[in-house]
């Protein structure tokens, strides 16, 4: 068990020694059941590789009935639709209806898993909006939720190597997060001793803005080892984790620098992260992704979610008032530990202004360890993703001629409409055009070719 600090390796303890403070335990053992499900949730703004994440996804999993997908798409009209291109292939592809709306005509396997919030690409308001929207794709009935990116390949028995992995780190609140290795690395056992990404270091990049840094490495890991970082492009967890502490659906127009607030959100809820001993995710990087760009940007809410993230961050300068905090509703620091305590043990100060580099830390005990360690928060606030309608809502019956898992959209139908409306309208004028020209010009130029041609 090492951990790379500036440059050398160093030894660490992975569970907490004898009379040091530690987690509260697994309330069951859900995590070692072949029927525990698991939620993958997904934000995908243009990603080309998003059905083949689907495809990985089923493929590799040692119980493909028990994972889920959840789908927060962001398409322009000329992109693959995610779910429908994991149909096409898987070898049954789906069938559009008169509405525009897809139905499973060809037995998609696990179409009835797959679950999907499809927006056009002009109304996509960054990746922070986008996964607040997968929140409301997790029911209270899930076990695990995952949390990954649009260009994400999977490792043969994923589902039970990850949630093994959850099991070891003998913490009900546990996270396991990092920056997954490279798609290209991910059956590798880096430099001979499991080398696994370790985020230890960030940096203060202007006004309420903490850009996580290129991750260090913990290597020959026996168990998840304890981490002060969260990042986005794995996130595993409980799902009460999704629904005490979700994105907030707030942060619009940010596209780097929201990992640090979620991070000090889930940390003061008394959540705790972890790097995983081994590979169980790859991710494509840089031109590989064949991604579709950053999406739309708004400088009047970026902005607004800057001043968010400088209140909840406690930045120097930033506004602290009763109001402020306040409108940060449900998403604003928790009750377990302070932000003044993950400022100074993750070593990314935001009151001070100043940075460490803390890759070796220790679990740090809430408040009140004994305090209602498995009941989970009641939302509350305007501002609230899922409110208690949500929580309760009814399954809406799939429209006729379709199956469970659908998804469809009066605004896609709408634009359908438009489009085929339009479409009918060029080609009546190309025709017209065509028989007008060749009327007026019949004398001049068709009858003499035609003459000239003839036999």
């Amino acid at each position: 068990n090492i951990v790379l600090v500036d440059g050398q390796w160093r030894q660490v303890a992975v569970a907490p020694g004898p009379g040091k403070p530690a987690p509260p335990r697994p309330r069951d053992d859900r995590w070692k059941f072949n029927d525990t499900s698991i939620i993958v949730l997904i934000a995908s703004y243009r990603e080309k590789r998003c059905p083949e994440t689907l495809v990985s996804m089923v493929k590799n999993a040692a119980h493909p009935d028990r994972v889920l997908a959840g789908v927060v798409q962001q398409n322009s009209k000329m992109d693959e639709d995610c779910i429908a291109g994991y149909c096409k292939r898987m070898g049954a592809p789906l069938r559009v209806d008169e509405s525009g709306g897809f139905y499973d005509a060809n037995g998609c396997p696990h179409y009835a898993n797959l679950r999907a919030i499809r927006l056009s690409d002009r109304e996509a308001k960054g990746p922070v909006y986008a996964r607040a929207l997968q929140a409301k794709l997790v029911t209270p009935e899930e076990d695990f939720c995952m949390q990954i990116d649009a260009h994400t390949t999977f490792i043969e028995g994923w589902d039970v190597r990850i949630l093994n992995e959850w099991g070891a780190t003998e913490n009900e609140y546990a996270v396991l997060s990092t920056y997954p290795t490279n798609a290209k690395d991910l059956h590798k056992n880096s430099n001979n001793h499991w080398e696994m990404p370790h985020l230890c270091h960030a940096s203060l990049n202007g006004k309420g803005k903490v850009v996580n840094g290129r991750a260090s490495a913990a290597a020959n890991l026996e168990r998840p080892l304890i981490a002060p970082l969260w990042a986005a492009g794995l996130s595993f967890s409980r799902c009460h984790a999704e629904r005490n502490v979700p994105n907030d659906i707030n942060l619009k127009s940010v596209f780097a620098g929201e990992e640090y607030g979620r991070g000090a959100r889930l940390w003061s809820h008394g959540y705790d992260f972890y790097t995983i001993s081994r590979p169980i995710i790859g991710t494509y990087y840089g031109s590989e992704k064949h991604g579709g760009g950053s999406g739309n940007f708004d400088a009047t809410e970026a902005q607004e979610s800057t001043e968010r993230l400088a209140t909840l961050l406690k930045w120097q300068g930033s506004d602290q008032s009763p109001e402020a905090v306040a409108r940060l509703g449900f998403y604003g620091i928790g009750a377990r530990r302070t932000m003044e305590q993950y400022a100074e043990w993750s070593g990314i100060n935001t009151i001070t202004g100043k940075v460490a580099k803390n890759c070796i830390v220790e679990y740090v005990p809430w408040s009140d360890q004994d305090a209602q360690q498995y009941v989970e928060y009641e939302p509350s606030g305007t501002e609230v993703v899922k409110d208690s309608s949500w929580r309760q809502r009814k399954k809406e019956a799939p429209k006729e001629g379709a199956t469970k898992g659908s998804v469809f959209s009066s605004e896609k139908e709408k634009a359908l409409l438009g489009n085929l409306f339009f479409l009918t309208l060029l080609v009546l004028v190309f025709v017209c055009g065509v028989g007008g020209y060749t009327l007026s010009n019949y004398k001049k130029i068709v009858k003499p070719r035609i003459s000239k041609y003839s036999v």
